[in-house]
């Protein structure tokens, strides 16, 4: 796919690697919309980078809010006119035992990292399929695929994310492709800055909105280390 002008909406791209992806869609020549929830200043500095290299906006997303999302579809609808790929991104993590997190920390990781990514793509959807082509990108984890201690709920949030996608590829058109994205530790404010730079991740990113990868619609890119460098693998 041909990113010039593409109109791409990512969730969560205040900061970390919804930023930069912002930036790289960007310096592809696509149409972006930033969305933040608390971080508005780091959105508008998202904002005036993309604006070096192309159209974009920011708006205002809070994932758990029906009544937000309903208002960010509409209002960057009324500017572009229509959506090409949606980035879910947006996610938190509580780093604890099972037992040691509260009820709102479970609920929060669920309510973020699963419904309302489903929340999110089932606003966008009527307009891909109005279009009859599109991508939507949902950022995974390895956590998607196996359990870790300590990362209980977010596991859970994760694998539920592969089984929607999975599932919900079995029931779209052709011309609409839907990928989980699965990368290792990321050096982002969830792991502390420790893992894999950002900018590697943005690049399979990029690469799978290119549809660069030998991936089937509903399948996972799993992204890891191997001599530096960071491949992608279709595991569907």
């Amino acid at each position: 796919m041909e990113l010039k002008n593409k109109v791409v909406f990512i969730t969560g791209s205040s900061d970390g690697i919804g930023k930069e992806a912002a930036i790289s869609f960007a310096k592809e020549g696509s149409k972006i919309i930033i969305t933040y929830n608390g971080n508005k200043k780091g959105g508008e500095d998202v904002l005036n980078e993309c604006k070096k290299h192309t159209e974009a906006i920011l708006l205002h997303l809070d994932v758990t809010d029906n009544e937000s999302i309903k208002k960010c579809v509409e209002d960057l609808m009324k500017k572009f006119g229509e959506i090409d790929i949606l980035v879910n991104n947006a996610g938190i993590v509580s780093r604890k035992n099972f037992l040691e997190q509260d009820k709102n920390e479970i609920d929060s990781q669920i309510d973020v990292n699963l419904k309302g990514l489903m929340k999110v793509t089932h606003e966008v959807l009527p307009h891909l399929l109005k279009k009859k082509g599109g991508m939507i990108l949902n950022l995974a984890s390895g956590a998607a695929k196996n359990g870790f201690p300590g990362l209980v709920t977010y596991c859970a949030s994760k694998f539920g994310v592969r089984g929607f996608t999975r599932a919900l590829a079995k029931e779209l058109p052709e011309r609409i492709k839907i990928y989980s994205i699965n990368p290792g530790r990321i050096a982002t404010k969830i792991s502390d800055f420790d893992g894999t730079p950002i900018k590697d991740l943005v690049s399979v990113i990029i690469k799978t909105a290119k549809e660069e990868l030998n991936v089937e619609s509903g399948g996972d890119v799993d992204t890891f280390w191997e001599r530096n460098k960071i491949f992608a693998s279709n595991n569907i």
